[in-house]
């Protein structure tokens, strides 16, 4: 049965997976989200960059960025299929013995008839530490729905946009900034990139392609009067559609200010939160005011699980009381 933990696909040599590497792939990938480096829904040159460097550093696994793509691609793909099974029954537990939700053989059986390939989930599935992280990673880029859209999100719905010029715009990204990432290894090594492109027909075939923009994208024959006023109403549509896109966003942003969820009072609602573990006349309610000061260790903080917050500020105090008794004459 496969794993989400060792499963690779195939391309150029095979990396080797197991569960270290991947919750490691997903700290680093994590770190470079709230850093800023994956502004949309691809990471930048700069945050591809640091990730293959720190994870040959932290592993000493000199993975290329191509393998860290196919790794990510296929967690995104697992995750959804996870989320998918559990949509409707969000009550479901976890068992440690089987390795996966805690659900009768009637469950596993209605759910597998209608997701066949959810079948390998039944002796492997996500378990709850590796799903946080994954939430983290892909929540808010992947829609749950074929056409699913906020109006907040200022993006157009997939009906009123040209899938192929979108695909194209997205492979270009891509392929950039993988080339980017090849030549800094390769400047790294003193090596010569044996740069694997496209044919330059092709290559200059999509520049045109992006250039021209979705209004070009079919053939080269020329237009009739009734396919450039069906090209204008088009266009019209798709104005309309964008103002009032921006006309709900503006809304919406002022009936739902923007926060930093990774602010200093978020931080302390998440401590009060933990009131029973943590009473607020203890040391360790004290000592964990001014650590979330710190801004590297609150967004630690609120972004590991809830259910090892008390113990990882303990060891945090525990930490900071040795380093205290070093220091002292």
């Amino acid at each position: 049965m496969r794993s989400i933990l060792n499963v690779e696909g195939s391309g150029e040599k095979k990396a080797s997976w197991d569960r270290r590497l991947t919750i490691i792939l997903c700290d680093l990938c994590i770190k470079e989200i709230l850093n800023g480096n994956r502004p949309g829904t691809h990471f930048k040159k700069e945050g591809w960059v640091n990730i293959v460097k720190n994870f040959e550093n932290e592993t000493r696994k000199p993975y290329t960025q191509r393998q860290l793509k196919n790794r990510w691609d296929l967690l995104k793909k697992e995750w959804r299929l996870w989320k998918k099974l559990k949509e409707k029954d969000t009550g479901l537990g976890w068992n440690p013995t089987k390795g996966t939700v805690d659900a009768s053989e009637e469950w596993w059986e209605s759910k597998i008839k209608v997701m066949p390939e959810a079948q390998r989930f039944k002796l492997a599935g996500i378990d709850p530490e590796l799903e946080d992280k994954l939430d983290q990673m892909f929540k808010g880029i992947v829609a749950t729905g074929d056409k699913a859209w906020a109006p907040s999100s200022g993006i157009l719905p997939t009906d009123f946009i040209e899938q192929d010029y979108n695909e194209t715009l997205e492979e270009n990204e891509e392929h950039n900034a993988m080339e980017f990432v090849h030549q800094v290894e390769c400047d790294e090594n003193n090596e010569s990139p044996e740069i694997q492109s496209e044919p330059t027909q092709n290559v200059q075939q999509k520049r045109k392609f992006i250039e021209a923009g979705p209004s070009h994208l079919k053939t080269g024959k020329k237009k009739s009067s009734q396919q450039t006023r069906g090209a204008a109403k088009l266009s019209l549509q798709i104005d309309k559609l964008c103002s009032t896109a921006v006309s709900m966003n503006e809304a919406t942003s002022r009936l739902n200010p923007i926060t930093d969820p990774f602010d200093i009072p978020q931080a302390v609602k998440m401590l009060e939160e933990l009131s029973e573990e943590i009473p607020e006349a203890s040391k360790l309610y004290f000592f964990a005011l001014k650590l979330i000061a710190n801004k590297e260790k609150r967004t630690v903080f609120l972004s590991i699980p809830q259910r090892v917050r008390v113990r990882w500020l303990n060891e945090e105090m525990e930490d900071s009381l040795k380093l205290s008794s070093l220091l002292s004459p």
